[in-house]
């Protein structure tokens, strides 16, 4: 019997709150807490988790897996900001949320890179 693979589970799952919450408005969640730029670690945050979850949803783990989650999350982070500027009327495309997206995706992948590391030796 084949063991139900939840971390694809919670990959998928993961993806699909990204993405709600990247072209949904959904009014101002934490908007009265004074932290400035908090959306910022927030998109760290998601996209830390994204590759964690995809890295850990594959069977082997390897560097080109690595590094093909990783420039999955970089490409899936463009994407959604381009498409907050093309089809949302009240979001709008930012480069520092690219940014704050690719530097949480790095430091998955750096995270994963050492347990893969690790596991190795």
């Amino acid at each position: 019997m084949h063991k139900p693979n939840w971390f694809l589970f919670l990959a998928l799952i993961w993806t699909s709150l990204i993405t709600w919450l990247s072209l949904v408005t959904i009014g101002s969640i934490g908007g009265r807490i004074p932290i400035p730029h908090k959306d910022k670690g927030v998109h760290f945050i998601f996209y830390l988790v994204f590759v964690v979850l995809w890295v850990k949803s594959r069977l082997k783990i390897n560097r080109p897996i690595l590094y093909t989650v990783f420039l999955i999350a970089i490409g899936y982070g463009v994407s959604m900001e381009i498409l907050q500027y093309a089809i949302t009327n009240n979001r709008s495309a930012d480069g520092w949320d690219v940014l704050a997206n690719t530097l949480g995706a790095l430091t998955g992948l750096l995270l994963m890179k050492n347990k893969l590391e690790k596991a190795a030796h």
